[in-house]
């Protein structure tokens, strides 16, 4: 009875480990992301996130809402880079700052994000001209 009751464990456990382990597809997936970014860091200054494959893996570190509009901070990990993004609003005006002293603006009449800039060992924010010079934290 405890050699069948132990056999159940085991199989109890190592079917809980598949259930949790990643699948090989999920992982060809993250490195198909990494690998289509074009570029890194430094040479993705001025770079369009999209252009460049780095929206792919991209996340807000931080999110303003104000006056129906949501200005976001965008960093990709992959590309060590960050960007500005605006939407819910009409034409609207988005930057970027890095703490190197650079910053992007975007062209309302085209885009609701700016360029990247460099934000490999650096710190990045995002502003709009809505609601009197609204910024996101710095990341």
């Amino acid at each position: 009875m405890s050699r069948l009751f132990g056999v159940l464990a085991l199989s109890g456990v190592t079917l809980a480990a598949l259930a949790v382990a990643p699948s090989a597809s999920a992982q060809d997936d993250g490195q198909a992301k990494r690998s289509a970014a074009t570029c890194y860091a430094q040479s993705c200054h001025g770079q369009d996130p999209q252009t460049t494959g780095c929206a792919a893996d991209a996340f807000s570190p931080d999110t303003k809402y104000i006056d129906g509009r949501k200005l976001e901070l965008r960093y990709s990990p992959t590309c060590r880079a960050a960007w500005g993004r605006i939407s819910g609003g009409g034409q609207d005006y988005v930057s970027i700052h890095s703490s190197s002293g650079a910053e992007f603006w975007n062209s309302p009449a085209y885009h609701s994000y700016t360029a990247m800039v460099n934000d490999a060992g650096l710190f990045a924010y995002a502003c709009t001209t809505v609601g009197n010079d609204t910024c996101t934290h710095t990341y």
